[in-house]
């Protein structure tokens, strides 16, 4: 079987600001306070996070909740429209290409290459983030 054949993918100019996308489910959701600095992080230094998920639009409020419970701030959230005819894979591929995003981080590796196949973007696929981990670090935390 050949390797696929991925769209090069463009370098970052030295004073460009990164624009990231994040996922929520299985991501986020999954190992809050690793995204809350990582976030907090780059939104400090000018980058921007985008929080793309495959959640319906008509859970914003709900979704809005979610993420003010954890602490997590953002630039935008963006939402599958109720109407979206398509796959989430096809939904974030068309997002990341609409934001210029330059990264994205998503548990479901269909939405990692369906992003890496058809935008100049990376995509890293979330591993499983061990909750012994998670709460060991928040132990740690000042």
């Amino acid at each position: 079987m050949s390797e696929p054949t991925l769209p090069p993918k463009r370098s970052v100019e030295a004073r460009e600001g990164l624009r990231f996308g994040i996922d929520i489910d299985g991501t986020i959701a999954q190992a809050p306070r690793h995204f809350k600095r990582l976030i907090d992080a780059l939104l400090a230094h000018g980058d921007q996070a985008y929080i793309v998920t495959g959640r319906w639009e008509r859970r914003r409020q709900e979704t809005e909740a979610f993420l003010a419970s954890l602490g997590i701030r953002y630039t935008e959230l963006v939402m599958r429209p109720n109407d979206w005819p398509g796959t989430v894979p096809e939904f974030k591929a068309q997002v990341v290409r609409e934001k210029a995003l330059h990264l994205t981080i998503d548990d479901d590796e269909r939405n990692c290459w369906a992003i890496a196949q058809q935008t100049e973007a990376l995509a890293a696929h979330m591993l499983p983030f061990p909750e012994a981990l998670e709460a060991r670090e928040a132990r740690e935390e000042p």
